[in-house]
C-alpha cells in the first residue's frame, strides 16, 4: 500500500521536524572496526617529566621517554652541546586524570609565569629541570604546563602529542603541531630546540552507531517534497554515539549546524540542527559494550565508579528556504523546553504551530515576528531568493 501524502498548499516556513540519534535499527559505524584495532584514540597527556641521563637518570614509571625527532636525530634538549647534561623529555598518558591543555617555555626572570600554568623546576630525581645550554649567562630556561579544570566539559581539546625539533638541522612542526616558539638553547653553541605539541578533542571511550530516525513531524511526506532517508546521517555525520565520561564532566553546550540537501527534483533542501547529549541507560549495554566502554574492568569485569553514560541525538527542522537565525532559535527554544522539562504545552505543539500557522514572508509583510513563548520570539526576514509569482 502506498503511503499517505500531503498535499502542497503555497510556501511553507520549514516542512519537517526530526530527531536524530540512536534507535534499536542502528548499526555500528564500520570505521570503527579498524580504530578499535588500533586499541581506539590516544589518551591524552596528563604528566611531564624531565630526565638528566648524564647523571644516570632513568625513565620514570608509565612514562614515555621522547629518544629522537621524527627526522632521527638525539632529542637531547641541550643537542649540539659538548659540556652540557642530557636531557630529555618524558610525558605520561592517563584518561580521568587531569589532563594538559598548553605546554610552553618560561626564560626566567625575563618574564613572568602566566596564572594557571606550573612550573617543570625538577627532575623526578630532584635535579634542576633548567633546560638552557648555557652555564655562561645566568638565564634559566624552563618547561611550564597548564592543567585542565576540574570540571571540562565533554569533548573539551587536550595536549594528545608532544615532540621535540631541532630547527638547524631542517626540522619544521608536524602537521597539525603547535610549536612553543621558544628556544631551548640560548648558549653560543648548541642546536636550536624547539618543543612541538597537539591538541585534540579528549575522546572519551564510545561506540558510534549509524544515526537513525527517532520521531519525525508529520508522519506523511509531502507530494513534492517526501523526507529523504539519508537525513539523519546529516544531522549526525560522525554517528549516534554512546559515550562513557569521567567524573566531573560537564554536558557541552549544544552544537548548530547547516547542512544543504539536493531533492530527487533537483532542489535544494536546507537542514538546521542542533546537537547536544543526554543520559543514556546503563541498564541497556550489555557485558561487551561495558567493556568497550570503561565500565568494566577487562580483565576481573569488576565496575569502575564514578562513570556516567551519555548520548547524541540531533533536533533538525527542513525547509526549501534557508531561514537559518530563525531555525537556530527556534530550535534552541524546542532543546531548552525538553531540558527543563517543564511546559505548559506539548512540545509538538510547539512544532505544529511554528510549521502550519506563521505566515510566509512577503513582500507586503517582509518582517514576520513568532511569539514562542511570554519570554520568547524571533523574527523570519524575506528570503533574499523569493520564488515568483507570490
Amino acid at each position: 500500500a502506498c503511503a499517505a501524502m500531503i498535499e502542497d498548499k503555497g510556501h511553507r516556513v520549514t516542512d519537517y521536524f526530526v530527531v536524530a540519534g540512536l534507535t534499536e535499527k542502528s548499526t555500528p559505524l564500520e570505521h570503527d572496526i579498524s580504530e578499535a584495532k588500533s586499541s581506539g584514540p590516544k589518551a591524552p597527556i596528563t604528566d611531564l617529566a624531565i630526565i638528566n641521563k648524564s647523571a644516570g637518570e632513568t625513565v620514570p614509571e608509565g612514562f614515555t621517554c621522547i629518544e629522537t625527532t621524527y627526522s632521527g636525530q638525539s632529542a637531547n634538549l641541550n643537542h649540539g652541546s659538548l659540556k652540557s647534561p642530557e636531557l630529555f623529555l618524558c610525558y605520561r598518558r592517563a584518561r580521568g586524570n587531569r589532563p594538559l591543555i598548553d605546554i610552553g617555555v618560561l626564560y626566567e626572570g625575563k618574564e613572568r609565569l602566566i596564572q594557571g600554568c606550573e612550573v617543570l623546576e625538577a627532575t623526578p630525581f630532584g635535579r634542576c629541570a633548567n633546560v638552557n645550554n648555557s652555564s655562561a649567562t645566568s638565564l634559566r630556561i624552563f618547561i611550564t604546563y597548564r592543567r585542565a579544570l576540574p570540571f571540562q566539559p565533554q569533548n573539551s581539546l587536550a595536549v594528545t602529542d608532544i615532540c621535540v625539533i631541532i630547527t638547524n638541522k631542517g626540522e619544521t612542526p608536524p602537521h597539525t603541531f603547535c610549536k612553543v616558539d621558544k628556544n631551548l638553547n640560548c648558549g653560543m653553541w648548541g642546536s636550536n630546540v624547539f618543543i612541538c605539541y597537539k591538541k585534540s578533542v579528549s575522546a572519551s571511550n564510545s561506540i558510534p552507531y549509524k544515526a537513525g530516525l527517532i520521531f519525525r513531524y508529520p508522519e506523511e511526506d509531502y507530494e513534492s517534497f517526501p523526507l529523504s532517508e539519508s537525513v539523519p546521517l546529516f544531522c549526525l555525520p560522525m554517528g549516534a554515539k554512546i559515550e562513557c565520561w569521567a567524573p566531573n564532566t560537564r554536558y557541552p553546550l549544544p552544537i548548530f549546524s547547516t547542512f544543504v540537501l539536493t531533492n530527487s527534483n533537483g532542489e535544494k533542501v536546507y537542514g538546521a540542527g542542533i546537537q547536544f547529549y543526554e543520559p543514556f541507560p546503563v541498564d541497556g549495554l550489555s557485558e561487551k559494550q561495558k567493556i568497550q566502554l570503561g565500565l568494566l574492568s577487562s580483565v576481573d569485569k569488576k565496575v569502575i565508579p564514578d562513570r556516567t553514560v551519555n548520548t547524541n541525538k540531533c533536533i533538525c527542522l527542513l525547509s526549501r528556504w534557508p531561514f537559518f537565525e530563525a531555525f537556530r532559535k527556534f530550535l534552541m527554544f524546542l532543546y531548552k523546553l525538553s531540558a527543563n522539562g517543564v511546559s505548559p504545552l506539548p512540545i509538538e505543539k510547539h512544532i505544529s504551530h511554528f510549521m502550519h500557522n506563521v505566515s510566509f514572508p512577503s513582500p507586503q509583510r517582509p518582517r514576520i515576528l513568532v511569539q514562542l513563548s511570554a519570554h520568547d520570539t524571533l523574527i523570519l526576514s524575506q528570503p533574499v531568493c523569493t520564488p515568483l509569482p507570490l
